[in-house]
């Protein structure tokens, strides 16, 4: 047992810099950490449901488009862009009934790890997510 655990860090040491997702194919994102920030006050840490953030992104780069439930409508990638290792994408939602004014949205993928953090800016107020991706 402990052979198999040295020899499987060992292999992780190695392939070290290698990416933890290959941003050319689907890939899934899911949320670890999410909070609300309200201007004039602090940021709370809530339930995804409670802002109406998704747990898991479905995200597909070729086709500038990222998917939160299978029978809705993708959300459209505006714009995409590598910086320092990280992977940008950004874009914006009209208003609905889950949100009310609308919201211009930024994903930052850490592309050697697949950790992300993702931004929603809404009227007097910000959701912000903290999470993992990985290949479907």
């Amino acid at each position: 047992m402990a052979t198999r655990f040295l020899f499987g860090l060992a292999f992780a040491l190695i392939g070290g810099n290698a990416a933890a997702i290959d941003t050319s194919e689907p890939f899934l994102c899911a949320s670890m950490q999410v909070h609300e920030c309200i201007d004039g006050r602090d940021c709370q840490a809530v339930l995804p449901e409670e802002v109406s953030a998704p747990t898991f992104l479905r995200v597909n780069v070729a086709k500038k488009e990222i998917k939160v439930f299978r029978d809705a409508p993708p959300s459209k990638i505006v714009s995409v862009s590598e910086i320092e290792n990280r992977l940008i994408l950004q874009g914006a939602e009209e208003a609905d009934e889950t949100r009310p004014d609308g919201a211009g949205w930024t994903l930052s993928i850490e592309q050697e790890t697949g950790r992300f953090v993702a931004a929603a800016a809404v009227l007097q107020g910000a959701i912000v997510i903290f999470g993992a991706c990985t290949e479907i």
